[in-house]
């Protein structure tokens, strides 16, 4: 069975009701393709795997579930082995160890996708004006979008191995690409 952007959509509307969630997975799904191309990676692939790294939250929201049984219905559904590995790797809680660069670069970018989403959603014209320093200043205050793992954010960049300022960058360039796919069509003023 070929695994499709369709299929994997099916999946995650399938198994996730909240809105924020879907939009957090797509936000991941559209970092990783960025990254993707960056790396001149399989983008459908890494679009999948970001996708549906956290499509098992609502009904395992404990780590001790989440993400291993959605990964058995990923396994179970014909998906390859460096998919699951990512997802697998994508929270320190499961002991799995990121080795593949999709791996890494899945860690790299979930944390930071859900900040800089959160960060938009602040501020007066979203992306607007949005840049590496605006997003250091965000991870600075730790009662900002308190429940984002700034050790995961600082792990994940030291783990892939890219500068700091190129990586906020390239998702920061890619959410605001995408942000009325993500619901920010409405302009504050």
């Amino acid at each position: 069975m070929e695994l499709t952007k369709e299929y994997a959509f099916e999946i995650l509307n399938d198994w996730v009701k909240s809105e924020s969630l879907k939009r957090h997975c797509l936000s991941v799904a559209f970092s990783m393709e960025a990254y993707a191309q960056n790396f001149q990676e399989d983008e459908n692939k890494w679009f999948i795997t970001g996708l549906l790294h956290d499509f098992d939250y609502e009904k395992y929201p404990n780590l001790k579930d989440h993400p291993l049984k959605g990964c058995e219905f990923l396994r179970e559904n014909g998906f390859s082995g460096d998919i699951i590995q990512a997802i697998l790797g994508h929270g320190n809680h499961t002991g799995v160890k990121r080795e593949s660069l999709l791996a890494k670069t899945l860690f790299a970018v979930d944390e930071l996708s859900g900040l800089i989403l959160a960060l938009a959603h602040v501020r007066p014209g979203n992306f607007e004006e949005m840049n590496p320093k605006s997003v250091s200043k965000a991870i600075k205050k730790k009662e900002f979008a308190k429940n984002i793992s700034r050790k995961d954010i600082e792990q994940g960049i030291e783990e892939l191995g890219v500068d700091k300022t190129e990586h906020f960058q390239i998702l920061i360039n890619v959410l605001s690409d995408k942000s009325s796919e993500l619901g920010f069509n409405i302009r504050f003023k």
